[in-house]
């Protein structure tokens, strides 16, 4: 009986010491995958801007403020524009200065001309207001556009990649102007308005998303 209490014992010390052996193990291999697993992920980073705007102008046409560069936007672009040939060019750039390639969701340009607009930019017949004639005269014959370098359009997906930039011309010009899917064509204005038309506050964006 004796015997058997003993070897009772012996087994209960030797459960207990295998039962601490798989802990301490357990615990060092615990230790060691948690050191192992450690990894750093730099985090994506979203940077798409306009940088420097330079400017051209052609004829008697006046830029009676520079624009203003706001991220994707590009504001308060003022312009004063005499007779057929007049226009100012700014060039800029956008770039993807971040970790992710992005694409075009949609293009924002203000309106030239439209009812509403003040009179020092759309009153063709200089009689104090504007009118449905005086819109149809300015859009016809004046036109305010984005476009990439040789005058290719912007469209909807148009991939910029991280790290990669382009170059983006703005013109307000007294031309007439026809959008096509191939570019811009531009053709020589032949009408006159009895006033100078002077165009405040036009503005352009370009909204990215995700490629």
């Amino acid at each position: 009986m004796e015997k058997q209490r003993k070897i009772k014992v012996l087994s209960v010390v030797a459960l207990i010491v295998a039962v601490l052996g798989l802990t301490v193990a357990f615990a060092a291999l615990s230790q060691t995958l948690t050191i192992n697993g450690t990894a750093n992920v730099d985090a994506a980073s979203w940077d798409i801007h306009f940088e420097t705007i330079s400017s051209n102008k052609n004829g008697d046409a006046t830029i009676n403020d520079f624009p203003h560069i706001a991220g994707t936007s590009i504001t308060r672009i003022n312009v004063t524009l005499t007779k057929p040939n007049d226009g100012v060019e700014f060039r800029t750039r956008i770039v993807n200065d971040g970790t992710v390639d992005a694409k075009i969701d949609s293009v924002e340009i203000s309106p030239l001309c439209e009812i509403g607009s003040p009179v020092e930019s759309c009153d063709w017949n200089n009689d104090g207001q504007v009118t449905e004639e005086d819109v149809q005269k300015v859009n016809d014959n004046l036109f305010f556009s984005i476009a990439y370098d040789g005058g290719i359009s912007l469209k909807k997906n148009d991939t910029l990649n991280a790290g990669e930039t382009k170059q983006i011309n703005i013109s307000v010009a007294y031309y007439k102007v026809t959008n096509s899917e191939d570019g811009i064509i531009i053709e020589e204005a032949t009408e006159l308005p009895a006033r100078d038309l002077q165009f405040n506050n036009l503005s352009v964006t370009i909204n990215y998303v995700q490629a």
